[in-house]
């Protein structure tokens, strides 16, 4: 018989009670019964191996990043552990599951993208693999929008010396980096807290958000992306459910399931869109106000190509045409598109019927809302939702318009 503990001290490393990363691990906790169990600390400069010594854990969740010291003195094989912000568990004895960046990185070029912004920029303030896998899926949305890509590298060099002054040496250097690029420009920054920064130097500068500047970020913490200067739009890495799956994927290393021989990647909900990025970009003013009237009226089933025409005064011909240079798709795509975005919000975020959705989103009616979600997702919004919730497994995208 193998010795399952029903139920174990589980000790939580670097993270804080109250972050989402913690309440995602505390939920599956509960269900699993042993939430009473948990324990959370801070290591300070103490290893990973003494503090599961110390608090007498019999099994691990790391929140922070592993430092080269505890690699030295691992305690692999003592105790099931999972790390959150590493990739490498598995040489260690340890499952990994990570946020996936590449795809946060992929949401936010699009969203600059569709918004028909071209000239883009990305901010990183040190080379570290959820950057360049973020830097990677921007890159990748650019390029397939024939987008120009500028890299603003902060070296950590430069940094050196600045002493308290760290903050206005990245301001001084933000507002260097970015005032001579094409504007209107879209950035991606790293992080939200780099990205407040960004607002403060662009602020002190005269470049205005999101007029000259529309700026995405990474991790939607919401107490800094709503406070900052500029409410900030920010990708959802869903850290509630990294969380859960952290606490699911220790509980079978409990049970002694096997280490996984892949990371677990958890894929981001998408863009949270904030005033930061509020803005249409196309210098078409009529692209630019058919845009406008669809993000408007897109929950009326009767707004077509041909009424988006005539309430610009163009032919559906020339609307299509002009859609197509500047956005690289028709103005019943984007309409689509912005239907299903609307209404995969709903459908992740409520309860609400599905035919209520459909017809609160301008489909005509079910079959065409189910159709529609099939193209797009290969699901139907029944499946759709059920791969959204809170504690559904994988994510499924929709593509942004």
């Amino acid at each position: 018989m193998s010795n399952i503990i029903l139920s174990p001290r589980v000790l939580i490393l670097d993270t804080d009670l109250f972050h989402p990363l913690a309440v995602g691990i505390a939920n599956y906790a509960r269900q699993a019964g042993w939430s009473n169990s948990i324990l959370f600390a801070q290591r300070g400069n103490a290893s990973i191996a003494s503090m599961v010594k110390s608090w007498g854990a019999d099994a691990v969740i790391v929140g922070g990043t592993p430092r080269a010291g505890d690699y030295r003195r691992w305690p692999r094989g003592q105790v099931p552990m999972v790390l959150t912000h590493d990739r490498g568990g598995l040489q260690y004895g340890a499952a990994d599951v990570v946020l996936g960046f590449r795809a946060a990185g992929e949401m936010g070029g699009q969203h600059l993208v569709d918004l028909g912004l071209r000239n883009l920029a990305y901010c990183w303030l040190g080379n570290w693999w959820p950057l360049n896998d973020q830097l990677e899926g921007f890159r990748a949305a650019a390029e397939a929008a024939a987008g120009t890509v500028h890299v603003l590298d902060w070296s950590w060099r430069a940094a050196k010396g600045v002493g308290r002054s760290y903050s206005a040496a990245i301001r001084r250097w933000l507002a260097e980096q970015v005032r001579p690029l094409p504007k209107p420009l879209g950035l991606m920054v790293e992080s939200d807290w780099t990205a407040l920064e960004a607002e403060a130097a662009f602020s002190e500068a005269g470049i205005r958000i999101p007029e000259d500047v529309a700026i995405v970020s990474c991790y939607n913490l919401a107490p800094l992306c709503e406070g900052a200067i500029v409410p900030l739009s920010s990708v959802d890495m869903d850290y509630h459910e990294q969380g859960y799956q952290a606490a699911a994927m220790l509980d079978r290393l409990i049970h002694g399931a096997p280490l996984p021989e892949e990371p677990l990647y958890i894929q981001p909900k998408g863009v949270v869109v904030r005033q930061s990025s509020d803005m249409v970009a196309v210098p078409h003013k009529g692209v630019a106000a058919a845009m406008n009237m669809i993000r408007r009226d897109f929950h009326d089933p009767d707004l077509s190509v041909g009424r988006l025409a005539g309430a610009i005064g163009v032919s559906t011909f020339a609307l299509n045409w002009a859609f197509r240079r500047h956005l690289g798709r028709t103005p019943g795509d984007y309409l689509r598109q912005w239907r299903l975005k609307q209404a995969s919000v709903l459908l992740a975020t409520t309860n609400r019927a599905v035919k209520d959705i459909a017809a609160g989103c301008g489909f005509g009616t079910v079959d065409q809302f189910i159709r529609c979600m099939r193209v797009a997702t290969g699901l139907t919004p029944r499946a759709w939702r059920k791969g959204h919730s809170k504690h559904g497994g994988r994510s499924y995208g929709v593509r942004q318009p």
